[in-house]
C-alpha cells in the first residue's frame, strides 16, 4: 500500500500494480514497476507503514485512515481492551437482555424466538482463556486415554513415563486455571498465558 503525501498531508491512497487516478489525469498500474524512486519521491508516493498495535486476543484492534506520523504515511490501530470478567448483558434501560430460545409452538407452528430464564452473558478473558487451557490439557491427555481405559477394562498397567507426563498436564492445567482466575487486569493475565509451560512426552 502506498499514499501520495503533498503539503504535508495524505491526499490518496493507492496500490502497488493497480492504475490510479489523481488530480484529474490518470496512470497506469506501471508505475510501480517503470517509475524510478526519484520519480516517485518528486511525486510524492511514499510506503504505508503500519504502526504499532496490542495482542488481538487482548485487545479490540482496529486501523484507522492512513495519517501522517512524523512525515510517514502510518496505519494507526486504535486498541481497546477486552473485558476480563463475564459481563451480564442489559438493555439500554438496565433491564437483563435473556437468551433466545425457539418456541415451535408459538405463531401458529411456525415458531417463534421467545426470551428464555437465562440472562445473555458475554464471557470475559478469563473464562475464554480458562476455556483454551482446559482444550489443550484434553488435547494433550487424549493421545494416552486409551491406556486408561485399558487399565479400567483389561488390567494392563499403564507406562510409567505416562503416568508421570499426564499428571504433569494436569498439575499445569490447575495451575493456570488458577492463576488466570487470580489475575485483575490485562497485564497480569498476558504474563500467565505466555508463562505457559506444558510438558511434553
Amino acid at each position: 500500500m502506498f499514499a501520495i503525501v503533498r503539503d504535508n498531508e495524505v491526499k490518496k491512497i493507492i496500490q502497488a500494480h493497480t492504475e490510479f487516478e489523481f488530480e484529474g489525469k490518470q496512470y497506469t498500474a506501471k508505475w510501480t514497476s517503470r517509475w524510478t524512486q526519484e520519480e516517485k519521491d518528486a511525486f510524492g508516493i511514499k510506503d504505508v507503514i503500519h504502526g504499532s498495535k496490542e495482542d488481538d486476543r487482548f485487545y479490540w484492534v482496529s486501523p484507522n485512515p492512513v495519517t501522517l506520523v512524523d512525515g510517514v504515511p502510518t496505519i494507526v490501530y486504535t486498541c481497546i481492551p477486552r473485558a476480563i470478567e463475564d459481563r451480564e448483558e442489559v438493555d439500554e434501560n438496565g433491564n437483563p437482555i435473556f437468551v433466545k430460545v425457539l418456541d415451535s409452538s408459538a405463531n401458529d407452528g411456525k415458531g417463534l424466538m421467545i426470551d428464555s430464564t437465562q440472562q445473555l452473558i458475554t464471557p470475559g478473558l478469563k473464562t475464554t482463556f480458562t476455556q483454551q487451557v482446559k482444550n489443550s490439557c484434553n488435547s494433550l491427555l487424549q493421545p494416552t486415554d486409551w491406556m486408561i481405559v485399558r487399565k479400567h477394562e483389561r488390567n494392563i498397567d499403564i507406562p510409567a513415563e505416562v503416568v508421570t507426563y499426564r499428571a504433569a498436564v494436569i498439575a499445569e492445567c490447575d495451575r493456570l486455571e488458577a492463576a488466570i482466575a487470580a489475575t485483575t487486569n490485562i497485564e497480569e493475565l498476558k504474563v500467565v498465558i505466555s508463562g505457559q509451560n506444558w510438558p511434553k512426552l
